[in-house]
């Protein structure tokens, strides 16, 4: 009788022996070897320091799909989970795990986003720095460094196989201002895999990149009620630079043709003095340029002229034209406008451009062309953009 409990408990073992284990459950799934279950905890895998792709952990050789936790550290290979795939170790994502090598670091390719900072003002960004021949290993960040209130420190990654950049995440309040350059060491501390041989110093934030916006308008002539040149009615149509403070427009007085419209320039806040240039090309002589170094409104809020040419003083009225008169000579005419206030704190920059087509510019502004009540031109199209250029 005792043998015979002793045969059935060894049965059992065996039994047991070749089915599922569950750690934490009594039913372990069936399509699991080993069942752990938490819902707090998790599996902690050995540990190791591995210094080579190819290291064997014991004198045992490593078993292909054998799984560690490299620690990581100085002189070993990223920090994370590896796997034996029967010749080197690898990543989880099955990439190499070689230790990362670059043939040159190029710190004169290093680009600051946003690429400028203002002392006292918190700052977040990125430093960009170009490097050659990566050969696709992983990295681990390195040391950061703080210069002028700037704390910069390589983000990890990995290299490309051949060229690509090193991203490094900025932060911090500046103790200066751009275009003030601000200049990081770049070494093997702040790029720990970085050969003891490659040092250099990037430059960043000694450049300042203005702000480009603009506002534009397209479309027939109309009756601009109320105002009248010369007795006359006056058909316009205009622009506004972003900031207000300028606006710019083609005008025709009634009866006459589109071919002679002109272009006026309204000064919305006070009255400044402008430097300003023109370039107008056209079909039969080609291009024609003026401008002045100081022209000065008379009066805010008024159309206004220079009486054509380069004349210096700006004023109202019948006939009145913004450099070269009659806008639409034969064909349409592109032109463009630059201009800019003569105050020396003023960083802003104003270009105009302009075109204007009829069927013909013998066409009369009239009640035919233009009928009323809404007195819209509507054999006319012109197009109208300014575009500011400010500077911090």
């Amino acid at each position: 009788m005792k043998n015979y409990y002793l045969f059935l408990l060894s049965l059992l073992i065996g039994s047991y022996a070749y089915s599922q284990v569950g750690i934490g459950t009594n039913q372990p799934d069936a399509s699991a070897a080993l069942d752990v279950t938490a819902t707090n905890k998790g599996i902690l895998v050995p540990r190791v320091t591995l210094t080579s792709n190819t290291l064997q952990l014991s004198s045992a050789a490593n078993a292909t799909g054998l799984l560690v936790y490299n620690i990581g550290g100085t002189g070993a290979l990223a920090g994370g989970y590896y796997f034996w795939n029967g010749s080197e170790w690898r990543t989880i994502d099955n990439t190499t795990s070689a230790v990362p090598t670059i043939g040159s670091i190029q710190c004169t390719s290093a680009s600051l986003t946003p690429s400028t900072y203002i002392a006292g003002t918190p700052y977040t960004g990125n430093l960009k720095i170009n490097y050659t021949n990566g050969n696709g290993a992983t990295y681990q960040t390195g040391a950061s460094k703080t210069v002028n209130g700037l704390t910069f420190k390589l983000r990890a990654g990995k290299l490309e196989y051949g060229n690509g950049e090193l991203v490094f995440s900025v932060s911090g309040t500046p103790t200066v201002s751009s275009p003030v350059a601000t200049t990081i060491p770049i070494d093997n501390t702040i790029i720990p895999f970085l050969d003891s041989s490659m040092t250099c110093s990037a430059t960043v934030g000694e450049v300042e990149n203005a702000d480009i916006s603009q506002s534009a308008s397209i479309g027939p002539l109309y009756l601009n009620v109320g105002e009248k040149l010369g007795g006359l009615d006056v058909y316009h149509r205009f622009v506004t630079s972003p900031d207000g403070k300028f606006s710019v427009r083609v005008k025709i007085e009634k009866g006459y043709s589109f071919g002679s419209a002109d272009i006026n320039i309204r000064s919305n806040v006070g009255t400044p003095t402008i430097m300003w240039n023109n370039s107008t090309q056209y079909v039969t002589s080609g291009n024609i340029v003026y401008g002045d170094n100081a022209t000065t409104f008379s009066a805010q809020g008024l159309w206004s002229g220079n009486g054509g040419g380069s004349g210096s003083t700006f004023s109202g009225g019948f006939n009145s034209a913004w450099s070269d008169p009659d806008v639409y000579y034969g064909s349409p005419e592109y032109r463009r406008y630059t201009w800019t206030t003569t105050d020396s704190s003023d960083r802003t920059t104003y270009i105009f451009t302009f075109m204007l087509g009829a069927p013909s510019p013998n066409n009369l502004a009239n009640d035919t062309n233009c009928p009323l009540p809404a007195g819209i031109c509507t054999s006319t199209k012109a197009f109208l953009k300014i575009e500011q250029i400010k500077a911090p």
